[in-house]
């Protein structure tokens, strides 16, 4: 929701009706000034409140059944209050006795709001003027449903100027200067909470700290009790706008309007009517000023555009611009192009949505041209191209010689203007030429070819193996005609084809091929063929070849053997103290024992394992016959060889 003002205001109307009560109408628009079609919320607070119920200290004293603690001054020791008359004010509370005004006792189970005047004096003020300056010096207004034990809070009024739930208790300065909310005289309406809705409930107003006699002082006056009482619902609101026995709704005007709610007693008799609420809507008033047209000279530019001297509609303005940008000025491009037109587009808005459209149109219209650019292409093995451009035509100025520039690969630099502009001994590649006036440039390239240089390239059809190595050498060349063939074992020798090459090699030769179209242009690759001597490179086999490089799978390993004893007699005497296998040809053993049950009582898969005769936690095993097995890992998996039998162990 978009607003040009906003405000919270109070219009109120009290009338006294012929049937011993006072017709009350609080009406509260949320806005006063608004942006078209924006939603207003009215509400109306409107009650026919039984005699006795308002009250003022305009006779000097409380009134009757109320109480007051510390200050009891009814007069105007400071500021007037906002009907001129007497008010309470809290000004003479000792240290340790808080001040505070206390209510009679009420019927609000219909609900409604407690309204008054406050006000706090200015902090560092004279006596008895003296504002309050710690958080937990501000009013909190209570309610108590049952005769004052206890008191509940309904709003703390902080001196740092807001409202919150209850007093914090806590002792942060604060400063209560002029100007706030609560240092000048304003009317407060505080709905009655549904928990205070009796027919016989208390209200008090409290401070619970202060420095005593000279500070923190506070006034309170024209204390409404607004609750219709017995009956309930006895004032019914109309509408000027037609609406009728309604308290709040929401109006979303387009134009100005004027609403006024009358009140009306049960059995429909008019009772009083509340001021007038006017709700202005903001006229769409925005002028501005922003050029329509934009003449350039040349493409690849940016200009500005901007709107000046925007006036009236509703801050803050905003720009959408159809380049994406939202400020007022936007800079503008000119575009690629010589000549031309771009339209751009931009929406000038307000804060009320008032949406303004506008085009500026950019006009480009470049004179200055380079007539043409070509080239000449360069040999593969020379530098010998070249790039030219011919004469410039439509300087803008000429109060000053056009300044011509080269930029490229091979060469860049700037030359005199002569008619013709032409860069010599050039290697391939793009090449850009710039002419500049006294007004604007222009540029130009060309691309500065390169002949098809000679490609020397071949395939061999084995690059490595075991002595002899025979291989097909494929010539794959491009744009040659001569071969010089050096295959570096022995042989070499030039050809004039495109012929395979047949050799053998009995060592790692590196062949080289040098491929050209004459002596001065030419190109030269190379392969490598490793030739390695072959054998078993394995040491475990019978016949290893420690000449070898690479295995070629020829190597012949021995069969394991295996024998056991059947008996041993672990005593510490040295003779067959111990298990274990005698083993040939074995590069590991598995060896597992097993007593007459079935338990394994060693295991171990190592070079040689051996058993002492004792059980897997260290304690001798009995004497007894005891099954092994096990397996020889030989040099490959096809030797192993497995092998199981019985022993006797005596002790």
């Amino acid at each position: 929701m978009k607003f040009a003002l906003l405000t919270l205001l109070m219009f109120f109307t009290i009338s006294q009706s012929a049937f011993g009560q006072t017709c009350y109408v609080a009406v509260s628009p949320e806005d006063t000034l608004i942006c078209p079609g924006a939603p207003v919320q009215i509400t109306a607070i409107a009650n026919l409140i039984p005699n006795g119920q308002s009250f003022n200290f305009n006779g000097g004293a409380l009134p009757s059944g109320w109480i007051a603690v510390g200050g009891n001054t009814f007069s105007t020791p400071c500021a007037p209050s906002l009907t001129g008359d007497p008010y309470y004010w809290a000004s003479t509370a000792s240290a340790g006795t808080y001040p505070g005004i206390t209510t009679a006792a009420f019927d609000v189970s219909c609900g409604g709001a407690i309204i008054f005047d406050m006000l706090y004096a200015i902090q560092s003020s004279n006596m008895p003027c003296e504002g309050p300056d710690l958080a937990n010096e501000g009013v909190e207004l209570q309610y108590s449903t049952t005769g004052g034990a206890p008191w509940i809070p309904i709003v703390y009024y902080s001196p740092g100027g807001y409202e919150l739930p209850s007093n914090p208790n806590t002792s942060a300065t604060v400063a209560t200067t002029a100007g706030t909310p609560y240092t000048t005289w304003n009317t407060f309406t505080v709905p009655i909470p549904a928990a205070a809705m009796t027919t016989s409930t208390m209200f008090r107003w409290t401070q619970s700290e202060n420095s005593g006699t000279c500070c923190d002082n506070w006034g309170l006056e024209n204390i409404i009790i607004n609750s219709s009482g017995t009956p309930c619902g006895s004032a019914t609101v109309n509408w000027s706008n037609g609406l009728t026995d309604t308290n709040t709704f929401i109006v979303n005007p387009m134009v100005n309007d004027t609403l006024i709610a009358s009140v009306y007693d049960s059995l429909g008799v008019y009772q009083c009517e509340s001021i007038p609420i006017i709700i202005t809507v903001h006229p769409d008033d925005m002028t501005y000023n922003l050029i329509d047209t934009i003449f350039a000279s040349c493409p690849n530019d940016s200009l500005p555009a901007e709107v000046l001297n925007i006036q009236g509609g509703t801050m803050p303005y905003s720009f959408n611009w159809s380049t994406g940008g939202s400020n007022s000025m936007e800079m503008l491009s000119t575009g690629p192009n010589q000549q031309g037109t771009i339209n751009y587009s931009v929406d000038i808005s307000d804060d009320c949505g008032y949406i303004h459209p506008e085009t500026v149109v950019m006009v480009t219209n470049q004179t200055l041209s380079i007539d043409s650019v070509f080239s000449y292409p360069t040999s593969a093995c020379d530098t010998n191209g070249a790039a030219v451009a011919y004469p410039i035509s439509g300087i803008t100025d000429d109060l000053n010689q056009p300044f011509f520039n080269w930029s490229g690969p091979g060469q860049g630099g700037s030359i005199s203007y002569d008619g013709t502009s032409t860069l010599p001994i050039l290697s391939s590649g793009w090449y850009y030429f710039t002419v500049t006036d006294d007004v604007c440039t222009a540029t130009d390239s060309v691309y500065v070819g390169m002949n098809n240089p000679p490609i020397a390239n071949f395939s061999a059809s084995a690059t490595s193996g075991c002595s002899p190595v025979n291989v097909t050498f494929t010539n794959n060349s491009e744009n040659t005609t001569n071969y010089y063939w050096d295959f570096n074992n022995g042989n070499a020798y030039n050809v004039s084809d495109l012929d395979n090459q047949y050799q053998t090699f009995t060592n790692t030769s590196t062949v080289m091929l040098i491929a050209s179209t004459d002596p001065n242009c030419a190109d030269t690759t190379y392969v490598t063929v490793n030739v390695a001597p072959c054998g078993c490179t394995d040491p475990n086999a019978t016949n290893y070849n420690p000449n070898a490089t690479q295995d070629d799978g020829s190597c012949v390993f021995p069969i394991p053997t295996a024998s056991a004893p059947n008996v041993i007699t672990p005593n510490g005497d040295g003779v067959n103290d111990v298990f274990e296998l005698t083993v040939t040809n074995s590069t590991e053993i598995e060896l597992i024992i097993l007593n007459r049950w079935g338990n394994v009582v060693y295991k171990s898969v190592e070079a040689n394992p051996v058993w002492d005769g004792k059980t897997p936690n260290g304690t001798d095993a009995n004497g007894g016959t005891y099954f092994f097995r096990y397996t020889i890992f030989a040099a490959t998996e096809d030797l192993n060889i497995e092998g199981q039998g019985f022993l006797e162990l005596i002790r």
